[in-house]
């Protein structure tokens, strides 16, 4: 058995052979998000994804402060982890 493609490496370039097949089974191989030629952007390359449930409310109220203090979830969530490994006493790396 061979080893499996990554799921992040850059999709194969569609041929026009394949471009009818392909646009049908785009939202099942997640190409229609990262596009032909695509790919992770810079800023997150050598990063890895990290997911968390949070209730509505919560969600709401970390969109609202994103937007009361001009800045992104992205980087509330940065700041967030880099708070927990300061309490934890571990480098700031986030």
């Amino acid at each position: 058995m061979g080893k499996r493609p990554s799921l992040f490496s850059t999709p194969r370039p569609i041929g026009r052979d394949d471009s009818e097949q392909a646009v049908g089974n785009a939202s099942a191989t997640g190409e229609a998000a990262v596009g032909v030629g695509g790919g992770r952007p810079p800023s997150r390359a050598g990063k890895r994804v990290l997911s968390i449930y949070l209730d509505p409310l919560a969600w709401k109220q970390l969109r609202q402060l994103a937007l009361d203090s001009e800045t992104t979830t992205q980087a509330l969530g940065e700041e967030a982890v880099n708070l927990l490994f300061a309490k934890h006493g571990l480098n700031r790396s986030a």
